[in-house]
């Protein structure tokens, strides 16, 4: 039977690839009868059902194509913590996961940590539920970014991060918005990479979707460009703050082998971030958006700047580049849930989106077929 292969040798049947993906492809369809055809009869979107989002908690806990799985699985089996360079939080996890009395330690690892990630970003949906409708959003998520949430500790500390946000943004008590700034703070304890996240919290208040500020950000742009260079002949700094000694030389080695459809795998990939972004931004130059929604818009927009930046400086296929992107997942369907319930985008705007997700999200099943 013919396997694929994992950057560290592992392999999985063909035929595994081939469910995950017609499992994608069901829940796409799904969504696609839920949003754009009511769209069309001029009918309202109904609730989805919890079905699917079960199926999207099983596509992720078991899915198996992207590095963390088996890196994850290998970590669990390994009995000395003392080379260990990541957060503790995980070591504990591990160590209880182990002493279950069942033999399936890695898979409630995931399901802990995904699952858990998972529940606090459909949490974070729910603040926003007046403005939103957060079961769609969770398909909204999964047909989006299915490929780049089902990560474990990056997906975790990214929802914890986006619940201390939604927090501060949606609540009006000094208390709670103190809580909200301490749960987005707490979320490096789950991944150091969002130390970039904290890093972004000023532009909470940077008036960023109007288009004179948009234009002088240019300049912004540049600035964060001269010190990325200026720091770029140290790269331990971004190894360590992007966790990119593990992967970053299998990955290029990869990335070399794969060429051509890697390249466009990667275009595709970026602008199933830019294309919706920029989509709101000419959206929000024209209506007036809900203080909540406008810093989660806020802060996606210093997100994608930083890696725009970091592109600028180490080229396209870069992976400093699109780990940052991948940070902005959670608000960007946020701002695509907001503008699609209030009638905002036009379907052919939708459209577009949703068949970029497509293309994005099928084309590791390609490139591995």
């Amino acid at each position: 039977m013919k396997q694929v292969y994992n950057f560290d040798g592992s392999s999985i049947p063909m035929w595994v690839q081939a469910m995950f993906w017609l499992l994608y492809m069901l829940v796409f369809v799904y969504t696609f009868k839920k949003t754009l055809l009511p769209w069309h009869r001029n009918k309202w979107v109904t609730e989805v059902t919890g079905l699917f989002i079960f199926f999207f908690i099983l596509y992720a806990v078991f899915y198996c194509i992207n590095d963390d799985y088996f890196q994850y699985r290998d970590w669990i089996n390994i009995l000395d913590f003392s080379i260990w360079g990541k957060e503790k939080f995980y070591i504990y996890l591990i160590l209880i996961c182990r002493s279950l009395p069942f033999d399936y330690p890695f898979e409630v690892f995931r399901l802990i940590v995904w699952g858990g990630g998972i529940l606090i970003t459909f949490i974070t949906f729910r603040i926003y539920e007046r403005l939103l409708m957060p079961s769609m959003v969770i398909l909204f998520l999964f047909v989006f970014y299915s490929n780049t949430f089902c990560y474990a500790r990056a997906s975790l500390a990214m929802a914890v991060y986006f619940l201390g946000i939604a927090l501060y943004l949606n609540q009006t008590r000094w208390i709670m918005k103190i809580l909200g700034i301490g749960i987005a703070i707490s979320s490096v304890f789950f991944h150091h990479e969002l130390l970039i996240g904290i890093a972004i919290l000023p532009c909470l208040y940077f008036p960023l979707e109007r288009k004179e500020m948009s234009l002088l950000s240019i300049f912004l742009l540049l600035f964060m460009v001269i010190c990325i260079s200026y720091f770029s002949s140290n790269l331990e700094i971004f190894n360590a703050l992007l966790d990119n000694d593990d992967i970053s030389s299998k990955l290029e080695n990869f990335n070399e082998m794969e060429q051509g459809a890697f390249r466009l795998s990667t275009l595709i990939k970026y602008l199933n971030y830019y294309f919706p972004f920029f989509t709101v931004t000419i959206l929000f130059w024209k209506k007036k958006a809900p203080h909540s929604v406008i810093g989660m818009y806020r802060i996606t927009y210093g997100i994608l700047m930083i890696s725009v930046a970091f592109m600028i400086v180490f080229g396209l296929r870069s992976l400093y580049s699109y780990r940052i992107m991948y940070i902005s997942m959670i608000p960007l369907i946020i701002l695509i849930g907001y503008c699609y319930y209030n009638g905002y985008l036009k379907r052919n705007q939708f459209l577009i989106m949703i068949m970029i997700s497509l293309l994005s999200n099928s084309s590791r099943f390609i490139n591995a077929l």
